[in-house]
């Protein structure tokens, strides 16, 4: 019976998603049902569901759709709701350990061995946990009103052949919609159809990411026609897809239309909370609903952390020239390190400074390039920068007018190089590239070029590298590729050695000055070499399983035999204040870690920059560019080099440290170790980490270069955990995020691409350079006001809540040791929370021995004066008498210590501390003089209006707090 269903299956698959045909319904619905066979298994006669690994959904048929019970679109954000609030907010209040506490005295005042009525904490209690109660109420119901706004939000339906406007919450998977420009897709949609005529749209991405630049998605070219509603009725396709997940950056899937299948991308998908921008409208088909939408995030790597993230197009080196005569700020510091006085270099009357590129050097600038050794190669940079990206232009088709959304700066500066040497990039279609060339021919002639885009392999974080396969106007077939350095030398083919080398050399030489490089390359190609890759590219695009490594695969195919043109030097400039930033922590006795992806050279130098490295330093490199390294990758066994790079971490990181506790006992000198990825992986190993902590932790700076996402976070994990040592990271992007979670305090830098690091952080900065107050200033003024709060607390919980509360609110908010400005200019006063001086058990001792203190004083000075002392009217002091005067005496003397462990004192310690004092004597007025029919009798005796008639009450009342607080007095003086 399962064979048959699976024939019947696939013939449905192919066959019954043709269009019109009668009786449609009645042979999905059929189909429906069938597609639960492969997604069961039949065991001793019984059937047991499984999960299946896709989903079919039928476009434009909700009555086929319903038999697969998709969920729907109305999403809640509430924590409760009328039967769950109760229970569950009660919940959330005793899972606090305070609410418990007090709980559990309630409880045992309840009890005949309980000297007070359990009105005296019941009440209490029953008043937090009310306010508490109604906070939560609140605020989940302005979470209500949002998701009822949203669930609300009108679209438009297709029915029958005209578009009705239906609520967000009303929508149901396969449904055919539409959305107006700047409207905000209600559901995850696949997209068929634009007002656009080439089937793209822009949408913006801000709402998930942060990210403000435009991306652009294309529409399958066979649903181009579904724009109107009475053509949009026609299509009936069918969906194979993916379950649902939280990878926002992909989806894999097929559409199936009249016996065609045609691979589905993330290219083709709307994601929910996205906006349209710059198209009136687009027609898509909901795939996922509701709370199966993609609002979880993945994102893309950035820099921006110690730099600025805006990124300039400096310098290059075209067939083993180099050009560009701009000196770096790094290589100012190299030369300011060595004493030596930099040359002013003047600008040439080519030269250009504009967003993204700043560039001179007049051999290569307004066609000069045309009388270089080889015009051709200078050629063939240009266009490759002209035509491998994915940027989208805006605005005016002119130089001077036109602005570039790109993913990134990086290729947003490519970009603009291009245009600046007259190979202008100015319109994009799905499948063509427009660029505005200059001087090719002779000097002085433009021409309009249009470039047919056939391929693009992505840029991903395993390939490093993109590429596009593109048709020139004559029929030339070829492709082009950008990527790092080590990636691209893989795939060069066995000629031009010389360029090899010399391209090397200058990778070297803009590494040392501080700048991000890529290199450039190119294969030509035939006609029958392309048609058969192409074949394999559609195969692995339209794969439902594994579809990103087959297309990795295949593009491995291709990306291979090229030809080295050059490579590109970006600079992106330091921070400002985070030389100094970084030079006032490491006086503080922080130690300071780098955790970056660039090159080891770059990462050196920008170290140098930022004065976490400096020449007085002991440098470690540990690093996979050895010989006998070099030798095994060439001989291409894998096994072999894992265990030579293995052997050579192991006697690196022991000979290291040898060499580190010599130079420590010996000369004091500070060091500092750099460690590539490759390298780091191995000394991660279970067996090798003990030596690369104890290191690593000899160590002032540590810089590791080329590390992944996943080995920032084992980095930092290793430190919080193996070496049991307070952790802060911070970053600005995805690559930063497992890092920032990993940490004790994770903090994000908002910088240009968005959120993302900000997202996952316990703390938001704008820049490095904050990072100064926010340690050295509030770090240290919370850390002092902390270990003080554990005393006050204590005190508080034990004698009087209401009474002490405000003072020691006061001392969490303002007191500070010293000001602002003089943490900063001593940050070794940061050393004292580095070192626990404050907050640790003799402290605790001590506050508990002068608590003991205090008690015996109280109790014995109250009683004993209570046995000789008499009242106006000759009587002795009764119970009352003596426990109200003791309590005076408590809540002075609580608030009088308080203000003593103040470190500065403003308005709002006198102001807390006489409020407190005030505010009782102002309630046992009010209580004492107060007496109903249900009261206590004690009241009738009006006690503290009778211990004010008294010198005992004033005597006690001074001598008390004196007596008990001049041990304090005494330790602290």
């Amino acid at each position: 019976m399962g064979g048959r269903g699976w024939e019947r299956v696939q013939t449905v698959r192919l066959g019954g998603a043709g269009a019109a045909s009668v009786g449609v319904a009645s042979r999905r619905r059929e189909a429906a049902e069938l597609r639960q066979v492969p997604s069961q298994t039949v065991r001793l006669g019984r059937v047991q569901p499984q999960a299946p690994s896709h989903r079919t959904i039928y476009c434009n048929d909700r009555e086929a759709n319903n038999i697969a019970r998709f969920k729907g679109n109305s999403i809640s954000t509430t924590k409760y709701n009328v039967l769950t609030f109760l229970p569950k907010g009660l919940f959330e209040q005793f899972r606090r350990v305070a609410n418990l506490y007090f709980l559990m005295i309630s409880i045992l005042s309840t009890t005949p061995i309980s000297p007070v009525s359990p009105v005296t904490n019941v009440v209490p209690l029953s008043l937090v946990l009310l306010v508490s109660l109604v906070k939560e109420a609140f605020e989940d119901w302005k979470r209500f009103q949002n998701d009822t706004a949203i669930n609300s939000t009108p679209v438009d339906v297709l029915q029958g052949q005209r578009w009705e406007s239906i609520s967000w919450r009303k929508l149901q998977v396969g449904d055919i919609v539409r959305v107006k420009q700047d409207g905000f897709f209600p559901a995850d949609l696949l997209f068929l159809a634009s007002t656009n005529a080439d089937g793209v749209c822009y949408i913006e991405t801000a709402n998930l990411d942060g990210e403000t630049n435009l991306k652009i998605r294309k529409a399958l070219e066979r649903t181009w026609d579904y724009s109107l509603p009475e053509k949009a009725a026609e299509f009936k396709g069918e969906i194979q897809c993916e379950q649902p997940n939280n990878s926002l950056y992909t989806f894999t899937g097929n559409l199936v239309i009249e016996s065609q299948t045609l691979p589905l991308s993330p290219n083709q998908i709307l994601l929910r909370g996205c906006s349209l921008r710059n198209t009136e409208y687009v027609v898509g088909a909901v795939i996922f609903t509701g709370h199966e939408t993609k609002v979880e995030y993945i994102f893309s790597d950035k820099t921006g952390t110690l730099t600025r993230n805006l990124m300039e197009f400096f310098k290059c080196s075209i067939g083993g020239e180099a050009y560009g005569t701009g000196v770096t700020e790094i290589e100012k510091g190299q030369v300011q390190r060595t004493g030596k006085k930099m040359n002013e270099v003047n600008r040439s009357d080519t030269a250009v400074h504009e967003k993204g590129f700043n560039f001179d050097d007049a051999r290569i600038m307004c066609g000069a390039w045309r009388n270089e050794r080889d015009p051709e190669i200078c050629k063939e940079f240009f266009r490759c920068l002209a035509l491998c990206h994915t940027v989208l232009p805006e605005g005016d088709e002119s130089p001077e007018k036109i602005t570039y959304q790109a993913a990134s700066p990086d290729e947003a500066a490519l970009v603009t190089a291009a245009k600046n040497f007259g190979f202008f990039f100015y319109r994009r279609t799905p499948t063509t590239v427009m660029v505005r060339e200059s001087h090719v021919e002779k000097m002085g002639n433009i021409q309009d070029v249009s470039y047919e885009i056939l391929n693009v392999l992505e840029f991903n974080s395993t390939r490093k590298r993109q590429s596009v396969v593109c048709r020139y106007p004559n029929g030339r077939l070829v492709l082009y590729c950008k990527g790092a350095d080590t990636v691209i030398y893989e795939r060069l083919a066995d000629a031009n050695q010389d360029i090899k080398r010399l391209t090397r050399e200058h990778l070297e030489q803009f590494g040392s000055a501080g700048l991000r490089t890529l290199c450039l390359a190119y294969r030509e190609l035939t006609n029958d070499l392309y048609e058969k890759w192409n074949e394999k590219f559609i195969q692995a695009k339209s794969s439902l399983r594994d579809r990103e490594k087959k297309l990795d695969e295949v593009a491995e195919l291709i990306e291979k035999d090229l030809i080295l043109i050059g490579c590109t030097a970006i600079e992106d400039k330091l921070q400002d204040g985070v030389p100094a930033c970084i030079e006032t922590l490491s006086r503080a006795g922080i130690k300071i870690w780098v955790l970056t992806g660039d090159k080891m050279e770059t990462a050196i130098n920008i170290a140098y920059a930022c004065n976490l490295i400096n020449n007085d330093m002991k440098q470690f490199i540990i690093t996979s560019e050895t010989d006998a390294i070099r030798e095994a990758e060439d001989k291409g066994d894998p096994v072999e080099i894992a265990r030579i790079i293995k052997d050579s971490v192991n006697h690196d990181l022991k000979q290291c440290l040898e060499e580190a506790q010599q130079y420590l006992h010996i000369s004091g000198q500070k060091l500092t170790l750099i460690i590539d990825g490759k390298c780091l992986m191995y000394a991660l190993d279970p067996n090798l980490r003990v030596n690369l902590l104890n290191l690593s932790l000899n160590c002032s700076s540590v810089v590791c270069c080329r590390v992944s996402p996943l080995q920032k976070a084992q980095v930092t994990s290793l430190i919080k955990k193996g070496a049991r040592k307070i952790t802060l990271s911070i970053g600005d992007g995805a690559n930063d995020v497992s890092m920032i979670q990993a940490a004790h305090v994770g903090v994000g830098i908002s910088g240009l691409e968005g959120m993302q690091a900000v997202m996952a952080s316990d703390f938001a900065i704008a820049q490095f350079r904050f990072l100064t107050d926010l340690l050295l200033v509030h770090g240290r003024w919370s850390y002092t006001r902390l270990c003080k709060r554990f005393y006050d607390d204590w005190f508080q919980s034990l004698y009087n809540v209401i009474f002490t509360a405000l003072p020691v609110i006061i001392v969490g908010l303002f007191d500070k040791d010293v000001s602002a400005s003089l943490s900063k200019k001593y940050p070794e006063l940061y050393k004292e929370g580095i070192r626990n001086m404050f907050f640790k058990w003799r402290v605790v001792a001590v506050w508990a021995f002068f608590a003991l203190y205090h008690s015996l004083i109280f109790y014995y000075f109250t009683t004993a004066a209570s046995q000789t002392g008499h009242n106006s009217s000759g009587k002795i002091f009764g119970l009352w008498d003596v426990s109200t005067m003791a309590f005076t005496c408590v809540v002075v003397t609580v608030n009088l210590r308080l203000l003593m462990a103040c470190n500065s004192i403003t308005r709002w310690h006198h102001l807390s501390i006489s409020g407190s004092i005030l505010a009782w004597f102002v309630f046992i007025f009010i209580y004492s003089g107060v007496m109903t029919p249900y009261d206590r009798q004690e009241n009738i005796f009006f006690v503290i209006y009778v211990l004010m008639s008294t010198f005992f009450f004033y005597l006690t009342l001074l001598l008390v707090p004196i007596v008990a607080l001049l041990g304090d007095f005494l330790y602290l003086g």
